[in-house]
């Protein structure tokens, strides 16, 4: 259990700062930093889960519903729209 509790937290740490580098580029790439915000907060939020931190699962889920609505924005809409 420490070891999915240590990966949940390496890999969640690792997508978010990697999507914060790409977002910040702002180049045409930029958009799929939210993926990887995705990813981050779904190993954090199961890293919360697992330690049983009420207010991190909080915060994980709320960043979890923000990073799907930029996927949506930045990613989906455009695809869609024929951008």
């Amino acid at each position: 259990m420490k070891n999915l509790v240590r990966v949940f937290e390496i890999v969640g740490t690792v997508a978010g700062i990697s999507g914060a580098l790409l977002l910040s580029a702002n180049v045409q790439y930029s958009a799929y930093g939210y993926v990887l915000f995705l990813l981050s907060s779904l190993m954090l939020l199961g890293h919360a889960r697992l330690i049983r931190a009420k207010w991190l699962l909080g915060l994980q889920t709320c960043f979890l519903m923000t990073n799907m609505n930029g996927i949506y924005h930045w990613l989906l809409l455009p695809i869609w729209s024929g951008q």
